[in-house]
């Protein structure tokens, strides 16, 4: 072909900056190398694969305001840590220098951490956030809500092709593009069909969207049920998909990469009664039913810390934004003293310029949060005892200690009407609040 080029040159070389560049051989000796890359400004100007293109602009690239890019040589030692045998990795291309992108990373032909990254790039960049490694679904956060990646048609064409009318003669997973809902179907049919227990693990980085995809995983696996032959429509699947903001508000908190990061571990384990083979067999059914029954959520490593610390553009848990949001009027149901106060009358909370996470206010939430709680029991005087326990929390967070002018191994508190403040809350006598606070037990 006229425009075909060599393809055993187009490499990757590694970058302190950017990770790994695409880059050309122009020439090696020994364990030294040479090659070609492109002086990029970001890592947001670098394309997939860019090294076959002209360095100059055509005239219509120039009108869309696309600059000249210079290109460099670069002089590689191939003995470096990043290059695994003295050889640099190597890109997939097809014979035209375009980048071959491909579904599932197991087709990759040279499979490396480059390779790995760049296919991930350019599936992102096409706004395609999933993508599979075997059994594996790997998702880039577009940090926006996909609507036709969720709507009800391509939830149940998963649940039709993975789990009701799923292929025998190859793998159903060819069939459909690689989605979270995958993962939610193949796991219903493992308890169906095979009744076997299921374990999803969701794993990623703080702001890699770990809370969103288990949120779309459980509200899938509700919506596979809903489709057997039977009514399974009942007010268990909407309790456990309406406790989630419950959850929220207690362990989730803005940080400086995610506005609902949540901070600390959870094991949400789904309980599913499942229909005997035989029984289903004799109804005419050829997938038994797999119903929710209930759930069950064990938290662990809580950030205690950030109750009473936090970064200046960071915030503290949810639930004490959305309780100083609410009204008035609500706030007097908890605690006289809550009246008339923000974020800034409290110590623990103090002063942020965000009132609204993934853009719903503080106010509207905490009306989610309430109605989390009631659905699992807690309301009334529960309810209550529970939100002036964080209004304990909150005024304990305003006293102030000194040390002690006349021994300088005691403390003591030195803002006394909050301490007074504190004691009425507790409904506690003064006096043992302080000792409790100020005196050590051995």
């Amino acid at each position: 072909m006229a425009g075909s080029e060599n393809t055993t040159n187009r490499v990757y070389v590694a970058s302190e900056e950017f990770g790994w560049l695409p880059a050309k051989i122009k020439s090696t000796s020994g364990t030294k190398a040479v090659v070609e890359i492109k002086d990029y400004e970001d890592d947001t100007a670098i394309p997939a694969c860019e090294v076959s293109q002209a360095v100059n602009p055509s005239a219509a690239q120039k009108k869309r305001g696309v600059k000249n890019i210079p290109v460099k040589d670069l002089d590689i030692d191939l003995t470096s840590k990043y290059y695994s045998g003295g050889v640099l990795p190597l890109q997939n291309v097809d014979e035209d220098g375009k980048l071959i992108e491909v579904e599932d990373m197991v087709d990759l032909s040279f499979l490396h951490e480059a390779a790995i990254l760049y296919n991930l790039k350019a599936r992102h960049s096409r706004g395609i956030p999933y993508t599979r490694t075997g059994d594996i679904v790997i998702a880039v956060n577009p940090y926006q809500w996909i609507h036709e990646l969720y709507s009800e048609e391509v939830r149940g064409l998963y649940a039709e092709k993975l789990v009701w009318n799923a292929s025998q003669d190859t793998d159903p997973k060819s069939l459909v593009e690689p989605h979270v809902y995958e993962t939610s179907s193949l796991a219903y049919r493992g308890l169906a069909v095979d009744g076997q227990n299921q374990s999803i693990l969701v794993s990623g980085e703080s702001g890699a969207g770990k809370t969103e995809t288990v949120k779309i995983l459980m509200s899938h696996l509700a919506s596979v049920q809903s489709q057997s032959n039977e009514v399974l429509k009942s007010d268990i699947v909407e309790r456990v998909l309406d406790s989630n903001p419950l959850l929220e508000a207690f362990g989730n908190a803005k940080t400086m990469r995610n506005d609902n990061s949540s901070r600390f571990g959870k094991f949400i384990q789904l309980q599913f009664d499942t229909e005997d083979p035989t029984h289903a067999a004799f109804s005419g059914k050829s997938i038994p039913s797999a119903v929710l029954a209930g759930s069950k959520c064990e938290t662990y490593l809580l950030e205690k810390s950030r109750v009473v610390s936090h970064e200046e553009e960071e915030r503290s848990y949810h639930i004490f934004y959305q309780l100083l949001a609410a009204s008035d009027d609500l706030k007097k149901e908890f605690w006289d003293g809550l009246v008339g106060t923000d974020n800034e009358s409290f110590v623990y909370v103090g002063y942020t310029d965000t009132d609204r996470i993934e853009g719903k206010p503080d106010a509207e939430r905490f009306q989610l949060t309430l109605d989390a709680l009631a659905i699992v029991g807690v309301k009334g005087d529960t309810l209550r005892d529970l939100m002036r326990s964080l209004c304990i929390v909150l005024q304990l967070g305003n006293l102030r200690f000194e040390q002690d002018p006349e021994n300088e191994e005691n403390a003591i508190i030195t803002s006394i009407e909050e301490l007074e403040t504190l004691s009425d809350l507790m409904g506690v006598d003064n006096e043992i609040v302080k000792l409790s606070l100020t005196e050590r037990t051995v």
